[in-house]
């Protein structure tokens, strides 16, 4: 049996977005009205034509998320309703990366770094239907990270948010696209607890993309070697 899906692409002109919506089960391109959206802040001497942030989009609980380049504002795209929604964000993320998902209770949250302090916004919505982000709490993980990291601590100066993912945020300390040599941890943050879990450290230059599944059996070999080095 086909599992039906679609596609979701945001067009954008200077000062309006649209959704080109692809649907499998007519494999034809459906085109939302234009939405006109606050202004965005102009780079250097000419008009930057890229003011949406040059990442893959964000999604939880059925929504697409994208954000300015500035940081300013965030774009918000109902997959169910198929309507546009801008909301504002806090200063506080003006100057570092972050990234948007669940709490492990479903509520749509930002988590992101402060040097070493790891902060969350969680979304809201007035009476008026304005949508906010509202400061949940800051976190210190300074000692958090004496803790795992042991000797690999003074290799750790700043955090980067890779995902967040049904409660849990996945942190690096360095840029997913970074000299391999150059000494880079992966880490889980447990967003109800804030405890701090060491997964690997790289040895790769490329994105990485969290998921969660089962792992296969067939990967594995007696001392947890990949198989395919243990197979005769």
């Amino acid at each position: 049996m086909a599992v039906s899906f679609r596609v979701v692409l945001l067009v954008h002109d200077k000062s309006r977005v649209r959704a080109a919506v692809f649907s499998s089960d007519t494999r034809e391109w459906s085109f939302l009205p234009w939405v006109k959206v606050p202004a965005h802040k102009r780079s250097g001497r000419r008009v930057d034509s890229s003011w949406i942030l040059n990442r893959p989009g964000m999604e939880a609980n059925g929504c697409l998320y994208w954000a300015y380049a500035d940081k300013r504002y965030l774009i918000s795209f109902d997959t169910a309703t198929m309507e546009f929604s801008i909301s504002k964000l806090p200063h506080c993320l003006r100057n570092c990366t972050f990234n948007l998902g669940k709490t492990a209770n479903g509520a749509t949250c930002i988590v992101y770094p402060d040097e070493l302090d790891v902060g969350v916004l969680m979304h809201t919505r007035d009476d008026d239907g304005v949508e906010r982000w509202v400061q949940d709490r800051v976190v210190p993980l300074g000692i958090e990270f004496v803790w795992v990291l042991r000797g690999g601590f003074n290799d750790v100066s700043e955090l980067f948010v890779l995902a967040v993912r049904d409660g849990y945020a996945y942190l690096t300390t360095s840029p997913v696209y970074h000299d391999p040599q150059t000494p880079c941890w992966f880490m889980s943050l447990c967003l109800e607890t804030m405890e701090l879990e060491i997964l690997f450290r790289r040895t790769f230059d490329g994105f990485a993309h969290p998921y969660i599944m089962a792992w296969p059996l067939s990967f594995v070999g007696n001392y947890g070697r990949f198989a395919l080095e243990d197979a005769p």
